[in-house]
């Protein structure tokens, strides 16, 4: 299942699972980040954490 999220600049990232981990994934000039987790951590470690770890990146 993947869930759409918008950051704070308007662009759109992904969270899904894959191969065990929570993966958040997104777009910015060109270039592709990918913020993830362990899946056994997802009950401390939140979406929303990943979208403010996310959104604190200075393009």
């Amino acid at each position: 299942m993947v869930k759409t999220y918008e950051l704070k600049n308007g662009v759109v990232a992904n969270y899904m699972t894959i191969l065990g981990f929570n993966v958040l994934v997104f777009e910015i000039d060109d270039w592709q980040y990918m913020i993830s987790i362990d899946k056994r951590v997802s009950d401390k470690v939140t979406p929303e954490a990943l979208l403010d770890i996310a959104n604190s990146i200075d393009y």
